[in-house]
């Protein structure tokens, strides 16, 4: 009887611990396995810092310029490389040194978008001012800790992609662009007249002439500055009438300093000649005096302005370093070629 009663039992007990399945025969229960977090919209790192770093001069001595030609500034990210990054104004330039990533940005940007190929993405995170050209800045990310997860024996191989978009600075193509000017140039001999013509994109070249349209004839002497013929002590008698007779030709290379400026110089030969007539009692005709006249290579420099299709110059010349002139210019922008 005690033994019938003691089966009994056990098998009340054994009912109640173990459940029953559809078929009605009871099983024991397996716990279930642990449940993946995969919500891709979650960034699993954060900004933990940014800040100045007044005294780093990282951008002041090697500055990297963007497409305006203006410095940018440096922020020099504290995360591990496989971090992406992209702004509005976009990156000119992205570098990767030991522990930190260096984004030259355009200056006045204000906004950074951060992305992790397993993080996920910090979409849009201000900075608390606009960058400035030449500073330099300490952006830090702090990341997860990698936890341990043993899930069976599965390996996972991942593959960093790097999408960060660099501004390449290209250098803007320039029209091909022609002007032609009338000239004037003054002197002590009296004006000149003359015309130039330059073609450039942002360099080219030119080609000036100018002369007074006059001439001194035929000469029957010579004599120096003072009226004295060669050979002779005695001053001759000058009637008084002068003829003086200039001209000048120069060519050279143009330079593109700004789109309405443009810097000439070139080099030639120029020749300045004054001849003074004799009197009735020495023979009459006309000396040439070589201690004022001069000539060999004329050098000439200015500056051409463009203002539309208006053209305008101002330059220097000198005949032989001993004759200076001071020239202007008008004229016309002929054609503009892309």
């Amino acid at each position: 009887m005690r033994q019938t009663l003691a089966i009994i039992c056990l098998a009340a007990l054994w009912a109640t611990t173990v459940p029953a399945d559809a078929t009605g025969l009871r099983h024991r229960s397996t716990p279930a396995p642990e449940a993946v977090q995969g919500d891709s919209a979650q960034v699993g790192f954060k900004v933990s810092g940014f800040r100045v770093l007044p005294n780093d001069v990282s951008a002041f001595i090697t500055p990297v310029r963007d497409l305006n030609g203006d410095a940018c500034a440096l922020v020099k990210v504290v995360a591990p490389p496989e971090f992406a990054f992209s702004s509005p104004l976009g990156i000119v330039k992205r570098q990767n040194e030991v522990g930190e990533i260096w984004l030259y940005l355009p200056r006045r940007t204000k906004l950074l978008t951060i992305k992790h190929p397993q993080w996920g993405v910090l979409r849009d995170y201000r900075f608390a001012q606009p960058l400035e050209s030449r500073m330099v800045y300490e952006l830090k990310i702090e990341v997860p800790r990698p936890e341990p997860a043993l899930r069976r024996d599965t390996v996972f191989f991942t593959q960093t992609v790097t999408d960060t978009v660099v501004v390449s600075k290209a250098r803007p193509r320039l029209p091909l662009n022609a002007h032609t000017l009338l000239t004037a140039a003054f002197h002590d001999r009296g004006p000149s007249w003359g015309v130039m013509f330059s073609l450039l994109k942002r360099h080219g070249f030119f080609v000036h002439g100018q002369s007074d349209f006059r001439r001194i004839g035929t000469t029957v002497a010579t004599c120096d500055e003072e009226g004295f013929l060669p050979g002779s002590r005695i001053k001759p008698y000058y009637t008084g009438a002068t003829r003086r007779a200039s001209y000048a030709v120069t060519a050279g290379v143009v330079h593109r300093l700004w789109p309405w400026l443009n810097l000439f110089y070139g080099v030639g030969y120029g020749r300045s000649s004054v001849a003074w007539q004799l009197a009735d009692s020495e023979g009459g005709g006309y000396a040439l005096n070589e201690g004022r006249s001069h000539k060999g290579m004329a050098a000439e420099a200015g500056l051409m302005l463009s203002i539309r299709r208006v053209s305008l110059s101002v330059s220097a010349l000198t005949v032989a370093g001993r004759q200076w002139q001071a020239g202007i210019g008008i004229g016309v922008k002929l054609w503009k070629k892309e």
